[in-house]
């Protein structure tokens, strides 16, 4: 038999607390087995244990699977081939009888999609109700069918139904207004699914089945002889008629959102039970399932948004880019006021908040989410911010970045350019500006994946020095020197800028005629940029220059560029308004000789690899993982946009270190500017 289907010796409670209390408990024994590998006992005795579709709800002449699938595919679900496994009572000595029936639906990567609960009354009728549990198990639905002849048909269900492992714990609560809730209960543990142990279950529960029937009917009987009054039992309704709930789950959350923060909806919503609300038009947010709420209860905002993304929680129907766009202009519509919440008003809010599995233990956080220790912008943990994120694989940069391996802002000099060219471009700019010459000493702070360092070699003749704290770097351009014969003019050092600083402090390092930094800036940290800055002052010659190009921030902006960046891919980066780093340059002694915004050729930058990313998607899904793909996703998406609206910038600035006397031997004009042909 399949080791996966187990057997449990149960013990079932039935606790009433309304007009009398009345308590019933027995004993039994259920399977747990999965519906495409079902137990079949030894012919002599398959008698004592059957499964058959014929005692559940479905076409008698299909499989048990078939009838599950048929019914999901009614509501708009495929599994996919997934697995399904379920709890019910087997066949017994020709006899079965299932007051409740459990199927949890799998997709295939073994999540858990939805669990189907099956009721069958002793009226011979029969009623599914489709669970969408939260992660511990519980949901709720209101009640639809006729079950006790002391209930009416009305309250809902709270139902926990975890799916069983080791033990098995069930629990189905009807709460009825004005009444104290109806309580049973399922308890076991886990024994092996063998013949021998579906014997001695058989023996120690003699017609097991018929018992449980007979024990219904008693209590029944007793709760007559009470006087309890007797409901009127209603028509059944078709399957086809009957509904999840009344109430749908993007209604609450519409209420929810409305009660408590006071506005619409900004955008149109798409809960995990097919319900939507919001306005109609524009992207749609999916709300896969509950944890995706708790992830922003205990997150709120970007994070817990970001979170709730890139673990496929929440998804986005429509154009990424135009969703975050409509939230950010909603944002800044939105009135500051905040709704005062009244005692009454927090009382429903979190009642919704309940009914919806919105409260409970925080989710675990994303692997991909940076996990860093040490004091901030220590070099051990310098060294493990900037490998979280550039030392993902130097494939994955190969697939996304043009064939100079440069992960910055390109220069663009004409419409329609190619992301190849106009990197180029923006490399031959820098060493303009710098105006490199055959035989002088470059360096390069931050060098990447060398882009600057091999170009400036192979078509302006200089010694190029990079340095860098990532090792697949490092790695990468020690190859790409041996390759195209640039031994004798470029060299990469594995190493944090300070330590460059000291050999320069100690004389140990000859001075260079340039240094560039090519959006290195960002992860030096706002205490460390003077010093940064001093380091690249002191490894220059009089009259040297520096070529900085760094991202800018708005003064309203954040600093590390928001919670899901600061988390996810650049860990501790600072940025700062342009006219700050002015002033911090100018501090460290260098005058300041040209800035040049590059903000618009960022988002054609970004945009280019966005186009690159979503061709090859699959692609990069299975190099790093599809969370980690999904981060890339929010990451590029977000970041055009950012830089599209103007909260982020990106600027090249020169600077040249004067001579004592004030001698920069700098020329009249900007020579290193083309002019158009």
């Amino acid at each position: 038999m399949n080791p996966g289907n187990r057997i449990y010796e149960v013990t079932i409670a039935h606790v009433r607390n309304d007009v009398l209390r009345h308590d019933v408990r027995s004993t039994s024994y259920q399977w747990f087995v999965d519906l495409d590998d079902l137990p079949r006992l030894p012919r002599g005795l398959r008698w004592l244990a059957r499964f058959e579709s014929r005692d559940h709800i479905g076409d008698p002449a299909a499989t048990l699977r078939q009838n599950i699938d048929d019914y999901l595919g009614q509501q708009g679900i495929d599994l996919r081939g997934g697995r399904i496994t379920m709890l019910a009572n087997a066949r017994s000595a020709g006899y079965v009888f299932n007051p409740l029936s459990l199927f949890w639906c799998h997709d295939p990567d073994g999540a858990l999609v939805c669990v189907v609960a099956e009721v069958h009354n002793t009226y011979g009728q029969r009623h599914r109700y489709l669970l969408h549990p939260d992660d511990a198990g519980r949901a709720e639905t209101q009640k639809e069918f006729y079950v006790s002849p002391f209930y009416p048909v009305d309250g809902f269900y709270r139902m926990s139904v975890p799916e069983p492992g080791e033990t098995l714990s069930t629990t189905l609560t009807l709460h009825r207004q004005g009444q104290r809730p109806f309580t049973a209960s399922v308890r076991g543990n886990a024994l092996p699914a063998t013949t021998r142990t579906a014997i001695r279950m058989a023996l120690r529960h003699p017609l097991e089945t018929r018992v449980v029937r007979f024990q219904i009917t008693l209590h029944g009987l007793r709760l007559w002889a009470k006087r309890l009054p007797v409901q009127p039992r209603p028509p059944h309704p078709s399957e086809t008629a009957i509904k999840e709930s009344t109430v749908s789950v993007a209604s609450r959350l519409e209420t929810l959102v409305k009660d408590s923060v006071g506005m619409d909806l900004p955008v149109r919503l798409r809960a995990w039970d097919g319900s939507e609300a919001g306005p109609e038009s524009g992207p749609v947010l999916v709300i896969k399932n509950r944890r995706a709420l708790r992830r922003l209860l205990w997150a709120p905002g970007e994070l817990g948004l970001a979170r709730a993304y890139v673990t496929g929680d929440i998804d986005v129907d429509g154009d990424l880019s135009d969703g975050f766009r409509q939230a950010w202009q909603l944002a800044r519509q939105r009135p500051q006021t905040r709704v005062a919440l009244g005692p009454t008003g927090m009382a429903k809010a979190v009642v919704s908040a309940l009914r919806l599995g919105a409260i409970g233990r925080a989710p675990k956080k994303p692997s991909s989410e940076a996990q860093l220790s040490g004091g901030l912008h220590t070099r051990l943990r310098d060294r493990k911010a900037i490998s979280h994120h550039y030392d993902l694989s130097n494939d994955f940069y190969e697939l996304l970045l043009d064939e100079n391996m440069a992960y910055s802002s390109a220069y663009y000099e004409y419409p329609g350019q190619s992301l190849v060219d106009a990197q180029s471009a923006k490399l031959d700019l820098i060493c303009r500006k710098l105006d490199l010459k055959p035989g002088m000493r470059l360096l390069d702070i931050g060098c990447g994946w060398g882009s600057l360092i091999i170009y400036a070699a192979k078509h302006y003749g200089v010694s190029a020095t990079g340095i860098t704290l990532s090792a697949q770097q490092r790695d990468y351009i020690s190859k790409r020197i041996a390759d195209e014969g640039l031994a004798d003019l470029v060299t990469v050092r594995l190493q944090d800028y300070r330590e460059f600083g000291e050999r320069v402090a100690s004389g140990t390092e000859p001075l260079f005629d340039a240094v560039s930094s090519i959006e290195m800036g960002e992860h030096v940290g706002e205490e460390q940029y003077p010093t940064y800055t001093k380091i690249m002052f002191d490894a220059l010659k009089p009259t040297g220059r520096l070529l900085l190009q760094q991202m800018s921030r708005r003064l309203d902006a954040a600093p590390g560029g928001g919670a899901f960046i600061e988390s996810y891919i650049a860990p501790d980066m600072h940025m700062r308004p342009l006219w700050h780093t002015v002033e911090l340059v100018q501090d460290a002694g260098f005058e300041v000789r040209d800035v040049e915004a590059m903000r618009e050729h960022y988002v054609t930058t970004v945009r280019a690899w966005i186009e690159t990313f979503e061709a090859n998607y699959d692609k990069f899904a299975a190099m790093v993982g599809d969370e980690v793909a999904r981060v890339w996703r929010l990451y590029l998406v977000g970041g055009a946009l950012t830089f599209e609206e103007g909260r982020m910038g990106v600027d090249q600035f020169l600077a040249v270190k004067p001579t004592e006397l004030g001698f920069s031997g700098m020329p009249d004009g900007r020579p290193w500017v083309r002019t158009a042909e």
